[in-house]
């Protein structure tokens, strides 16, 4: 996985030059500058002026912008990704950006408007699949972890995947019914 990595990194880096760049790191702190060189798992990062040395394991993400048309391509480093695409996507099923986390979610024809705050303070691993239940005014009333699906015993992250469901804004339709239920998978 790392080497493939590094060769995808490699190969972006080749292919923006003169771009800039965010890293996000695993704390969830963002830093905006330059990719100088990455070598041995390690990632030479130009910021305010200054080559920092970042663990490739310490990195959650590494957005490159170019210039010229603004586009955003995203290399991710955690296993996030690979875990939340190996679980099949049903018809109907959204995606929205948590930060670095990516969530996917499905409630009946409606759409988040304000992202779930997703944290996790520990190394812990997994995915958490939270049956939710909205009102018509997109608040979440109800959030419960451990539904089928999910792949890890962790009462923290079920804690946390119930907290960040909760935390989440939907669209208000003033004629949808008083409750509608739904599901969001959080993959840590």
């Amino acid at each position: 996985m790392k080497n493939i990595f590094a060769f995808g990194l490699c190969v972006v880096i080749s292919a923006v030059a003169m771009a800039q760049q965010s890293i996000t790191m695993k704390t969830g702190e963002k830093m905006n500058g330059t990719v100088e060189s990455l070598k041995d798992g390690i990632i030479t990062f130009k910021f305010k002026g200054n080559d920092i040395k970042l663990k490739v394991a310490d990195v959650s993400a590494i957005y490159f912008e170019e210039k010229a048309d603004k586009q955003l391509t995203q290399i991710s480093t955690t296993a996030q990704e690979s875990v939340t695409k190996a679980m099949p996507k049903e018809p109907g099923e959204k995606t929205i950006m948590a930060g670095s986390y990516t969530v996917r979610y499905k409630c009946a024809n409606r759409v988040i408007t304000k992202a779930p705050m997703v944290s996790n303070l520990t190394e812990e691993k997994g995915t958490v699949v939270v049956e939710i239940a909205i009102d018509k005014y997109g608040h979440v009333m109800k959030a419960t972890p451990g539904a089928p699906g999910t792949t890890t015993e962790s009462d923290y992250l079920r804690k946390m995947a119930m907290k960040a469901a909760q935390s989440a804004l939907f669209d208000n339709i003033p004629t949808a019914p008083l409750e509608t239920k739904g599901y969001m998978i959080i993959s840590y």
